[in-house]
């Protein structure tokens, strides 16, 4: 009984030096983020202008640069969110980074990946409403999103990401 208190002690004042530690953390500007939006164009679409937005309430913070890609309904919408100021974020990331999986549908599929070292999942669906949605996870803080809507083709999200300087983005973290 004693060794099931202590452990539950341990575990519990070990949560909360993670917690007080992930909450110190001041989270990177959106403006700092944009730099590492992607560069390439995308051939039919329109590239539109960075956006993104910073934000802190209760001890929280969070920061998230974007970027969209339009093309009549088509289109793709890029983000870079950095969670270092959300509590237990960046463990949840990182278990979902750690995950491998692939499961296939009849309209598409979702699989985990690795895209230039980071781990992610790749979702599509050529069913009625086409998408594609890659997720990265990067130094355990950073989650890139590349989502197509009205479009599946995953391998201009990975064009889109490759053109993303995410190794530049990592050192961010240390």
């Amino acid at each position: 009984m004693r060794k099931t208190i202590a452990l539950i002690v341990m575990a519990f004042m070990c949560c909360a030096l993670v917690v007080t530690g992930q909450a110190q953390q001041k989270t990177v500007n959106f403006r700092e983020l944009q730099k590492f939006l992607p560069t390439a164009d995308v051939p039919g679409f329109t590239k539109g202008k960075p956006g993104g937005q910073t934000s802190s309430a209760m001890g929280m913070s969070t920061s998230e640069a974007t970027l969209n890609y339009v093309n009549g309904n088509d289109r793709i919408e890029v983000s870079i969110q950095d969670m270092a100021g959300i509590p237990f974020a960046s463990m949840g990331v990182s278990m979902m980074g750690a995950t491998e999986f692939e499961n296939q549908t009849e309209n598409g599929y979702e699989k985990s990946v690795k895209i230039g070292g980071f781990s992610g999942t790749e979702k599509v669906d050529n069913g009625q409403y086409k998408s594609a949605e890659i997720n990265l996870f990067v130094a355990n803080r950073f989650m890139v999103k590349v989502a197509g809507h009205g479009m599946s083709d995953a391998a201009l999200l990975r064009k889109l990401i490759e053109s993303m300087s995410l190794g530049d983005l990592a050192k961010l973290a240390q």
